[in-house]
């Protein structure tokens, strides 16, 4: 009997950060994102990036003018995508419960999907967030007026109290966000899914405190 044929496994391309990114600007994109989460955005030089992608620094300034813009586009890239996930999870819900628990799925279906691409997000929102489109249209984009205004809409409706919708959706996003962060610093194991109706719970008590 013959050797059997082993089936060669084909690596698949790793896809980019921003929409379309693909060949070497989805190369450039990854190598930046794993660098940035293990050192840090200000630790990591274009040469490094070009190294680790496999491509040159010309051509990875083909793409980019420099490293910051290259970090701030990804950020907001990532910003703009977990803004339509979250809205697109939400929007046929009834009620804020049921928006809540949506919002959470969405997020840590995102996490555990792409561990790295959600914590670059984290880990930067301080250094790009302050410098986010302010505008009406803009808020589309926008994962904290999103729910801002879900939760202004529950409060109006009189599903629960009335008070600083701003002030209660850091809050409510930080039930999650600080889960996420403390998986980063080894706290938390596994995947974020397992603590998924825990959140969703302490969530929705801050919403209703």
């Amino acid at each position: 009997m013959g050797a059997r044929r082993q089936a060669k496994t084909v690596k698949t391309p790793a896809a980019g950060v921003t929409e379309g990114a693909s060949g070497a600007k989805a190369k450039i994109e990854r190598a930046a994102l794993d660098l940035f989460c293990a050192r840090g955005v200000d630790a990591v030089t274009t040469r490094e990036m070009a190294a680790e992608s496999g491509v040159s620094e010309g051509a990875l300034y083909r793409h980019y003018p420099s490293k910051e813009s290259l970090a701030q586009t990804m950020f907001f890239a990532i910003h703009a995508r977990l803004a339509r996930e979250v809205a697109a999870a939400a929007k046929d819900r009834r009620g804020i419960e049921a928006k809540a628990r949506a919002i959470v799925g969405a997020y840590v279906k995102i996490a555990d999907e792409d561990w790295t691409l959600f914590s670059y997000h984290l880990l930067t929102t301080h250094r790009f967030l302050p410098y986010a489109d302010k505008s009406v249209k803009a808020r589309e984009h926008n994962i904290v007026a999103i729910v801002e205004e879900m939760i202004a809409g529950a409060m109006a409706a009189k599903e629960i109290p009335e008070g600083d919708a701003s002030l209660k959706a850091a809050a409510a996003l930080g039930v999650v966000m600080q889960a996420a962060l403390h998986k980063i610093y080894g706290r938390v194991t596994g995947d974020l899914a397992r603590h998924e109706d825990a959140l969703a719970r302490a969530v929705i008590a801050v919403l209703k405190s």
